[in-house]
């Protein structure tokens, strides 16, 4: 179906049933394996014993997709059963030979899963996992090396409680470098600057965005409480060095200036609380916006953010969106979770 909007273009090439519902699409930056995408789930299952116990078990899976152009359908190469994922990243270049996917889950815990490639079978393997704490949320997770490339790159994982975990892989293991109390309710989401990665953001559900430098202990080194809601994203731009996007549940994209965090350059509103923003990797000015209630939109950022196109296919929450790392076409995966579904799209400028 073709969906023309204000001055772009979707087209959906496929729909596939998430089963659970589906909060996390991420595309793999790694050649030569960008055709792989992930799809996270996440479902809330209650049963008597639970009840009683007042605990709520969450579910999920992890699916491992290897997508071709000319797919006529979407069909799982893996998948892997695990607790409610939250968040997914792909680390933008290989650490010990292989691609690396970081996950957080429902149990506070991080997981990196190795893709290993026997012959062309591809398969996600469970390398390194780290339980920040068994009783929250672990709610994103962000690399440091998306413009630099490292054997010993860092993590950064945002929980329920308010906390973000700063880890470093060290050879086998994933090691602790610092924890911050950052925000009185959920810490929705933590972000690297990727020019600096001793420098890192935080979004809460108390409305304040936070910035920090891992080598200045305990406190934030800016506060802004410019948001009027929720922050719950958060994107540092790795080809314009002070370019930052924040979304809101105040359903705002705004454009900052790392070097001036006390007022926004831009912002626009976008229909819909934001939850997850990522730069075009081949459009420096282009941006896909997940806007839960709002359905997912393509904005163009400059001297101001503006709305190119939206996409209103999905019929619930939208929460996943990423870019396929493709020069020639603008693909795009997108999941929404009551409906259980996940769309690829083409979008058209």
């Amino acid at each position: 179906m073709l969906q023309r909007t204000m001055t772009g273009a979707w087209s959906t090439i496929l729909r596939w049933d998430t089963d659970y519902s589906a909060d996390s699409v991420e595309w793999c930056p790694v050649e030569p394996y960008r055709n792989v995408l992930v799809c996270g789930t996440y479902q809330l299952q209650k049963s008597e014993e639970d009840v009683k116990a007042e605990k709520q078990t969450r579910l999920g899976k992890i699916y491992l997709f290897n997508f071709k152009n000319d797919a006529a359908v979407l069909s799982p190469i893996q998948t892997i059963q695990t607790f409610g994922v939250l968040d997914q990243k792909w680390c933008y270049h290989t650490v010990q030979s292989y691609p690396l996917l970081a996950v957080v889950t429902s149990v506070g815990a991080v997981q990196l899963y190795k893709l290993q490639d026997n012959n062309g079978a591809l398969e996600l393997i469970i390398w390194l996992e780290h339980v920040i704490d068994p009783d929250v949320l672990a709610l994103s997770v962000d690399w440091s090396t998306n413009k630099t490339s490292s054997e010993e790159p860092r993590l950064l994982v945002s929980d329920s409680a308010g906390c973000i975990h700063v880890l470093a892989i060290r050879e086998h293991n994933l090691q602790v470098i610092g924890k911050w109390k950052s925000h009185s309710f959920e810490a929705w989401i933590g972000a690297y600057n990727y020019w600096n990665s001793d420098i890192f953001y935080s979004g809460g559900d108390d409305c304040l965005f936070k910035s920090y430098d891992v080598r200045i202990a305990d406190i934030a080194t800016g506060v802004n409480k410019r948001h009027e809601a929720g922050v719950t994203a958060i994107r540092s731009h790795i080809n314009e060095e002070h370019q930052l996007l924040t979304g809101s549940y105040d359903e705002k994209v705004r454009l900052w200036d790392t070097r001036q965090l006390k007022a926004c350059l831009k912002e626009e509103n976008v229909k819909g609380g934001v939850w997850r923003l990522k730069w075009h990797p081949f459009k420096s000015q282009v941006v896909l916006a997940a806007c839960m209630y709002g359905g997912f939109r393509v904005l163009q950022v400059h001297d101001n953010v503006e709305i190119l196109s939206e996409y209103m296919e999905h019929e619930s929450i939208a929460y996943g969106a990423d870019w396929k790392f493709d020069e020639e076409k603008s693909l795009a995966a997108t999941c929404s979770f009551y409906d259980c579904k996940m769309h690829i799209s083409e979008v058209r400028f």
